[in-house]
């Protein structure tokens, strides 16, 4: 006898220490950066991972922004400065020195706290004469904020020197805190020096080829719906982060423009890449959908199946008349009824069906499932899970 539980959630089930909590599931990391730290903490946890360089960091500092963000932060007192590299601060004096304000805003460092991401950061504070300097063991911008908000904020200003669009989620947390701050943007956000990028993260998409999107900044976002609506293909892309593919969004600006076209995405705890990877495991094995065949269980996920402890990589078109048919256990579905459940699939043909059974079959060959026609081929009628 078959049982399905695939409507709603579905409770995660225990999972062998072997066996990362997303395994069989792949992650669209959409970042400025072709391989990201995101990635390595999301295979760190089982999963696979397409990287996107969505948007390019320039370290082009726009210097009428700059100027502007040195006459805020001279023009009242400063609690708290934030640096994230060295090569940025260099950046931003340097337009200060240019505008006469680099004293003024120097001077403002020695009234407030200090908070360099790294030993060389630091160092470069020093160098104006400046001695107490706070960092964070783990060296990164991110626990600096993560100080920050951990304290009282409301009334407090915060100058924050920027190096990715992503650390402007940061900035948001501190005034969600309470705080006033002051962006000052070393490298400017850019879209990706060839489209293409974009337009095959769309068609990923749109193809359930991956589990979820992170999306790190409101740049990644704005430039992959943009490209969308450039292809003719925005509504497609919508649909499938409605339905299948989890958008997950570092923080509030990246999901603002999601938001904006009526879609509910999923939020990171923190605007932390850790946390939004906590966010995933999370969310993603709720997705699963779980069988017992024969007294096996068998745990469907994005881009295979689980049974016991064993993960079995299946291809995209097997795995879609798998997830069909469980979505009607123990029914003989005919070819047309599996390309009605299958998104993008109506010009698939019944032969192509066929192939995806067969080769179903095959993937499972040589698991506990061996001997067991998990999927049973009805005489001129379709294809059913076992019963």
């Amino acid at each position: 006898m078959v049982a399905v539980r695939a409507s709603g959630r579905v409770p995660a089930a225990p999972r062998s220490a072997a066996l990362g909590p997303l395994a069989g599931y792949t992650v669209a990391v959409a970042t400025d950066r072709r391989r990201h730290e995101l990635a390595r903490l999301l295979e760190a946890v089982g999963a696979r991972t397409v990287g996107v360089q969505a948007v390019r960091s320039v370290a082009q500092p726009d210097v009428a922004a700059i100027r502007e963000a040195n006459l805020a932060c001279v023009a009242e007192p400063v609690h708290e400065v934030v640096v994230s590299s060295a090569f940025g601060l260099r950046a931003w004096l340097d337009v200060a020195r240019r505008s006469g304000h680099v004293d003024s805003i120097v001077a403002r460092f020695g009234q407030a706290r200090l908070l360099a991401r790294d030993a060389r950061t630091a160092d470069g504070l020093r160098e104006l004469g400046l001695s107490q300097i706070w960092s964070t063991a783990a060296a990164t911008t991110e626990d600096l904020f993560r100080y920050l908000i951990a304290q009282p904020m409301t009334g407090r200003r915060v100058v924050v020197q920027l190096d990715s669009e992503a650390q402007r989620e940061l900035c948001q947390a501190l005034r969600t805190a309470g705080a006033e701050v002051v962006e000052v943007a070393t490298a400017q956000a850019r879209p990706p020096n060839h489209m293409d990028v974009l337009r095959r993260l769309g068609d990923l998409v749109i193809r359930r080829q991956v589990d979820a999107v992170a999306l790190t900044s409101a740049a990644t976002t704005d430039n992959l719906l943009q490209q969308a609506a450039a292809d003719g293909a925005l509504g497609e892309v919508l649909n499938a982060l409605v339905s299948d593919v989890a958008a997950a969004c570092l923080g509030p600006l990246a999901a603002a423009p999601l938001r904006a076209k009526g879609l509910s995405p999923l939020l990171a705890a923190e605007a932390a890449m850790d946390s939004l990877v906590d966010l995933l495991v999370a969310e993603l094995p709720q997705r699963a959908m779980v069988l017992d065949v024969g007294g096996h269980r068998i745990e469907v996920r994005g881009q295979g199946v689980v049974i016991g402890s064993q993960l079995v990589p299946i291809q995209p078109g097997p795995i879609a008349v798998l997830r069909a048919l469980a979505l009607r256990p123990g029914r003989v579905l005919s070819a047309a009824e599996i390309r009605a459940l299958v998104p993008t699939w109506s010009a698939v043909d019944d032969h192509a069906i066929e192939m995806a059974v067969s080769r179903l079959r095959r993937s499972l060959g040589g698991t506990d499932l061996e001997g067991v026609e998990l999927v049973q081929t009805v005489m001129r009628r379709g294809y059913r899970l076992a019963t």
